[in-house]
């Protein structure tokens, strides 16, 4: 139910704009049938108007209540049975009535919805400087949680997930390694092999990071995601040791997105992995370290080009994506 509802309430919404006609229609209906606008049923006229001022704003709350001044004016008797017409001053004065209803609902929705994006772009500039100081600290890590986020939706569409779960998922990804502000730089940045010590810092970055993001009650969704993509299929994962499907399906889906970018990015440690390599790499890992069916929506995406025009042949039956030839 929720679903319909923000589809029908969705600005501009053509199944918005068809409920408004059925409401109107409803509303006509009732008032001639009841005997005309002597009975209270002309009451029903406001819910199309002020649907009609949500859904279009200010242009089509206006619209909306001249529609229905009309129909429950000069259009509808105020006695059926008895063919008793309005008198002019009556239904000019409903129209004004409804025509201002819509409107204030109107101005008032496009003043909300204006507020919510601007809301939306603090958030998102909020988040875009979470994201550079990540950058600025680690230099070889930079734009690893843009491109992250690029591949876990990309993943996530390819799952055919909502919209708003995908959107949930882009801000998950963004945030993911902010815990690593926590960790010394020389950690971050050490070319040689970590020690059982550092290696324990590192692993407590899912933990500061969501530590950080529960301190934003708006992000509170975006905590599982955060916590928990380190974690692995076969319960040897950190922090908490989850496995399988106790791993919250967002967190997996970061798993995998961030997996492909470390094993295609230049590290203090390695050069980047060759893109075949990497994915056969992730169907090694599949069962045991990621999640087969988000590996294998990865390498589906990948197939189709989704890296701009670095298309692979799909697999033969065992094997593991070529890249297409050029040309």
């Amino acid at each position: 139910m929720t679903g319909l509802r923000r589809v029908v309430l969705e600005p501009n919404s053509p199944w918005g704009s068809l409920a408004v006609l059925v409401t109107l229609a409803v509303a006509t209906g009732a008032t001639y049938k009841t005997g005309g606008t002597v009975n209270v049923f002309p009451h029903l006229f406001y819910i199309p108007v002020v649907l009609g001022g949500y859904v279009h704003g200010l242009p089509g709350g206006i619209a909306v209540g001249v529609v229905a001044g009309l129909l429950c004016g000069p259009l509808m008797p105020r006695d059926v049975a008895a063919g008793i017409p309005q008198p002019l001053q009556s239904w000019l004065i409903r129209m004004a009535v409804f025509t201002a209803i819509g409107a204030l609902t109107g101005g008032l929705s496009t003043a909300l919805r204006q507020r919510i994006e601007a809301l939306g772009r603090v958030n998102e500039q909020t988040i875009r400087a979470f994201v550079q100081a990540i950058d600025a600290k680690d230099s070889y890590t930079a734009q690893h949680s843009t491109k992250v986020a690029e591949y876990a939706v990309a993943i996530a569409r390819e799952l055919k997930l909502p919209p708003e779960r995908v959107e949930r998922i882009r801000w998950a990804a963004l945030l993911h390694d902010v815990g690593k502000l926590a960790v010394p730089e020389h950690i971050l940045n050490k070319p040689d092999k970590l020690t059982p010590e550092e290696f324990r810092v590192i692993q407590q970055h899912p933990v500061e990071s969501a530590k950080i993001v529960a301190l934003v009650e708006q992000y509170l969704p975006l905590l599982d995601a955060v916590r928990y993509h380190h974690e692995r299929m076969d319960g040897k994962g950190y922090p908490d040791g989850l496995r399988a499907e106790e791993i919250p399906l967002d967190a997996r889906i970061l798993a995998v997105a961030d997996a492909f970018d470390a094993m295609t990015s230049d590290r203090a440690y390695r050069p980047r992995l060759p893109l075949e390599e990497a994915l056969r790499r992730l169907q090694e890992g599949k069962g045991t370290q990621w999640d087969p069916r988000i590996v294998d929506a990865l390498v589906r995406w990948v197939e189709g080009g989704g890296l701009g025009g670095e298309a692979l042949e799909p697999a033969a039956e065992g094997g593991f994506p070529r890249l297409a030839a050029e040309g």
